[in-house]
């Protein structure tokens, strides 16, 4: 069913993908009519390509959750990831104003003691020396909190409202640091940028493989710290349209997955996760796709979710890698090219080539009906070149 040479094909489509413009001759009628078909092609690949998904192409979660009661609340009862999910910007901002905020409060509690004591009537008491106003206070408020200590003004131990403050203040200061490094090592130590370095193929192909229809992606990684206990998933998310812009979630089904022909299917493959990998799901009686043309894929509202995950290397943190593919994402008689590896070379390594990470070529002979359809005419041509009687779907075969 497949080409003698699937890596000349693949040499041979990149070929022609390279065409030269010639700029001497006039354009014929047949390119002019292959510019414009391309032209057109290409606007309705970036309508497509704006269609909405759950996951975006490199993995971020492309969902915004709306008409939740007390939403704020409850994000305000978890802060700490609250403020782990959001950008620097508000990160930093949040602090800046919470810093300010100590200090001016702080400022004018200072400010407002050392009025409190010049103006008693038996006799004035200094409590901060050198703050004679609110400008004065507010640098010592930045002094003590940030532990600066110009030497300019110091508090005495004739009041203890001053003691107790400056207490105060310095607890508040060290807890405000503390969550700022806090929370800065925990954004910068997140394991999600792991995923950034595992890539997944641009698109999925189903192909007949084995005798039997497969759903195909590829995976690979390309740091050369290795992510350990990898485990891949498949999920399928099929909807219904309801009105304009409005559809209705119907089902979300995992689908079995193997690496290897010889593998039994499990909806968790464990692979060695070393060079790229071809994960496959057979289209068989169980699987959704079984009864799904080449069209009928085409036309599907369906979304296919691959998910991969890994415990990196070198902290011991668990990442996530997502991506996700459309059905006009999903190559119907393609298979993939395969990868070359490069030995002998000065260094002593083995050197893999990702340029045909992402091509595929046409299978020759490959069925455009549904994997069900396929199956019938196959048991039918079966029944009718041993003599026996005509296949019926549904009924157990003669013996």
């Amino acid at each position: 069913m497949e080409p003698n040479n699937p890596q000349e094909s693949c040499q041979e489509n990149q070929t022609s993908m390279q065409e030269q413009p010639s700029f001497m001759s006039k354009p014929s009628l047949s390119t002019i009519t292959r510019k414009l078909t391309r032209f057109l092609s290409t606007d309705q690949q970036l309508a497509q390509d704006k269609k909405a998904r759950l996951i975006a192409k490199r993995g971020r979660v492309n969902i915004l959750v709306s008409n939740v009661q007390r939403r704020n609340l409850l994000y305000l009862s978890d802060l700490f990831t609250t403020l782990i999910d959001c950008k620097w910007y508000w990160i930093f901002l949040v602090f800046s104003a919470s810093f300010l905020s100590s200090w001016l409060i702080f400022g004018s509690l200072w400010w407002f003691i050392t009025w409190l004591r010049d103006g008693q009537e038996h006799g004035s008491i200094t409590c901060v020396e050198n703050v004679n106003s609110w400008t004065s206070a507010f640098l010592f408020s930045i002094e003590t909190q940030t532990t600066i200590g110009y030497g300019g003004r110091q508090i005495t131990t004739d009041c203890p409202e001053g003691i107790l403050c400056l207490l105060i203040q310095s607890l508040t200061g060290l807890s405000l640091s503390a969550s700022l490094v806090g929370l800065i090592f925990a954004k910068i130590s997140r394991p999600r940028p792991r995923s950034q370095t595992v890539v997944f193929s641009k698109h999925a192909v189903i192909a007949l493989r084995n005798n039997a229809m497969t759903l195909s992606f590829r995976v690979g990684d390309i740091r050369k710290s290795q992510l350990l206990e990898v485990t891949v998933k498949l999920h399928l998310f099929r909807y219904q349209n309801k009105r304009d812009n409005e559809k209705v979630l119907l089902d979300q089904i995992e689908l079995p997955l193997k690496i290897s022909p010889g593998s039994e299917p499990d909806y968790e493959v464990r692979p060695f996760f070393l060079t790229p990998l071809t994960v496959s799901h057979v289209i068989d009686e169980k699987s959704p796709f079984y009864e799904l043309s080449a069209k009928d894929v085409r036309d599907a509202d369906l979304e296919l979710v691959a998910v991969l995950e890994g415990v990196v290397e070198a902290t011991g943190m668990v990442t996530q890698a997502r991506t996700s593919y459309l059905p006009h994402e999903i190559l119907w008689g393609h298979e993939f090219c395969p990868l070359s590896i490069h030995t002998g070379l000065a260094n002593n390594r083995v050197h893999l080539d990702f340029s045909c990470f992402d091509k595929t070529y046409p299978v020759i002979g490959n069925p455009k009906c549904s994997a069900k359809e396929s199956q019938e005419k196959n048991e039918s041509l079966y029944m009718a070149s041993n003599g026996l009687d005509t296949f019926v779907p549904g009924k157990e075969r003669a013996s």
